[in-house]
C-alpha cells in the first residue's frame, strides 16, 4: 500500500503531538502521527509524579494529564494516530516511509514533510563498563520506573542509584515510597546532573545519602545482584585508591544520561550533530534535509517538557508551510557557536524568520551572579546562577537580526558577572 501525506510526524509523545496540533493549526489536511507503542503519551505515560504543566497550564499535573490535554486538543484538531505502528525504513532520497503494522501490514507513506519526535534513551551499562559479573537486577531507571508504575512490578528490596539524571532521582524517592531501601545515590561528578528541585524533593526530604565524585567500580553477585563496590574519583575521574568500600544491595538503577533516539535520522541521511547528538537544525527545526523537521528530546535532552512541547508546534507548523510551499528550501542560515562555558545548545542556525530560543547547557555550575548573552548584541539577561542539569535562554528577535544584516555568526554564552 502506498499514501500521500502532507505532513507524517514520527513519535507520539510531547513533541509529536504538539507537532500534530501545530501542523492543523497551519493549515495542513493530512497529518499522521505513528506511533511504536500501545499508547499515545511516550515517556510521560509513566511519569505519574505531579510537577508537569507548571508553565503550559498553569498548574501542576502529573505526567498523563499533561499528555492527556495535548490528545485531547490534537483529536479535536482531527490529527489522525497510528499505534503499534513500527517505521522500518526512510528512504534518503525521495523521503518515503516504510512502516509496519499488525492490521495494516507494511505500507508506504510518501509525505511531503516530516516531522521527527522520537525523544530520548537511557545510556545502557555497556556504555560504562564497570567491571564485575552482570546479576540480575540492574535496570536503567526509566525502565524500573515503567515496573514499578506500569506493570507493577518491584524491581528490588534494596537499591543504589548510579548517576544523578532526573528519573534516576525521582526513582530514589519512588522506591522508598514502595518499601524499598536506597542506600544512596552516587555521581561521578563534582555536580548534580538533575534539577535541584528533584534533589530536595526526592533525596533531601527522605534523607536518602547523595556522594558526588563517586562511582561505581564493580558489580558483585551471580545469579541475582548481591552489592557493589563504590568509590571516590580525581579530577580525572579515576577512582582514588583506599576509598573502595562494598554497598550491599539488590538492586542498581543507572541514571547516568539520556541520548537522542536517531538511528531513523541517520537512515534518512540527515546530519547529527557531533556534540548534542541528535539533527542539527535551524531555529525553524528544519534539518539539512529541507523538507524533514525535528523537535524536542530527539535534538537535544530539555530539562523541562514544556520547552519540548513548544518545540512540536513550532516544527509541526512550519512543516505544514513547507508542505504548502511557504517555505523555501534555501532559507537563510547564519551559525550559531557556543562560548567557553557552554556545553552544547541548539539551534546551530539562526533565519531570521521569526523571533528565536537557543536552548542551550553550560559546561559547570556558575554559582552566583552571571549573565547569558548572544554576540554581537543580540540578547543580555542576568542570572542568580546556572547550572549543568538546567536549560539557559538566549532570545532572539527576528528584528534584531534585520537590523544588522551584516551578521556572519553568533555566539552564546553564559557569563559571570564581574564584580566592580
Amino acid at each position: 500500500m502506498s499514501k500521500n501525506i502532507d505532513v507524517l510526524i514520527i513519535g507520539a509523545g510531547p513533541a509529536g503531538v504538539a507537532a500534530g496540533i501545530g501542523a492543523k493549526k497551519e493549515g495542513a489536511e493530512n497529518v499522521v502521527v505513528l506511533e511504536r507503542d500501545w499508547d499515545l503519551g511516550g515517556i510521560l505515560q509513566q511519569c505519574i509524579h505531579p510537577g508537569f504543566g507548571l508553565r503550559t497550564f498553569r498548574e501542576e499535573l502529573t505526567g498523563p494529564e499533561y499528555m492527556h490535554r495535548f490528545i485531547a486538543q490534537a483529536h479535536e484538531a482531527g490529527v489522525e494516530f497510528r499505534t503499534n505502528t513500527m517505521v522500518f525504513q526512510i528512504d534518503k532520497d525521495t523521503n518515503a516511509v516504510w512502516t509496519m503494522n499488525k492490521e495494516r501490514g507494511i505500507e508506504c507513506l510518501n509525505p511531503k514533510s516530516i516531522v521527527l519526535t522520537m525523544g530520548c534513551r537511557e545510556r545502557p551499562l555497556g556504555a560504562i563498563r564497570i567491571p564485575g559479573t552482570r546479576p540480575a537486577g540492574i535496570y536503567t531507571a526509566g525502565t524500573a520506573q515503567r515496573f514499578v508504575n506500569m506493570e507493577g512490578y518491584m524491581p528490588g528490596k534494596r537499591a543504589v542509584i548510579l548517576g544523578s539524571g532526573d528519573i534516576g532521582l525521582i526513582m530514589a524517592r519512588r522506591m522508598i515510597w514502595e518499601g524499598a531501601e536506597v542506600e544512596g545515590v552516587y555521581e561521578v561528578m563534582s555536580w548534580p546532573g538533575g534539577l535541584r528541585r528533584n534533589i530536595a524533593q526526592c533525596l533531601d526530604d527522605y534523607g536518602i545519602p547523595f556522594h558526588l565524585k563517586t562511582t561505581v567500580t564493580k558489580i558483585h553477585g551471580a545469579d541475582r545482584l548481591e552489592g557493589v563496590t563504590v568509590a571516590q574519583v580525581d579530577d580525572k575521574m579515576t577512582p582514588i585508591k583506599g576509598t573502595e568500600r562494598f554497598v550491599p544491595c539488590d538492586t542498581l538503577l543507572l541514571a547516568i544520561g539520556l541520548i537522542p533516539e536517531n538511528e531513523l535520522s541517520r537512515m534518512a541521511g540527515i546530519e547529527i550533530h557531533p556534540v548534542t547528538g541528535g539533527p542539527v537544525v535551524n531555529d525553524l527545526l528544519q534539518t539539512s534535509n529541507p523538507s524533514v523537521f525535528a523537535a524536542g528530546n530527539v535534538v537535544i535532552v530539555y530539562d523541562l517538557v514544556d520547552n519540548v512541547s513548544d518545540e512540536g508546534l513550532i516544527a509541526g507548523a512550519n512543516a505544514a508551510k513547507y508542505a504548502a510551499g511557504k517555505i523555501s528550501p534555501n532559507v537563510k542560515r547564519i551559525p550559531v557557536k557556543g562560548g567557553e562555558n557552554v556545553r552544547l545548545f541548539s539551534p546551530q542556525f539562526v533565519t531570521g524568520e521569526s523571533d528565536t530560543i537557543i536552548y542551550m547547557r553550560v559546561t559547570h555550575p556558575i554559582e552566583g551572579a552571571c549573565k547569558v548573552i548572544a554576540e554581537p548584541g543580540l540578547y543580555t539577561q542576568k542570572l542568580r546562577y546556572a547550572r549543568p542539569g538546567e536549560m539557559n535562554e538566549v532570545r532572539i528577535k527576528a528584528s534584531a537580526i534585520e537590523a544588522n544584516p551584516d551578521i556572519k555568526e553568533i555566539t552564546v554564552d553564559v557569563q559571570p558577572e564581574v564584580k566592580r
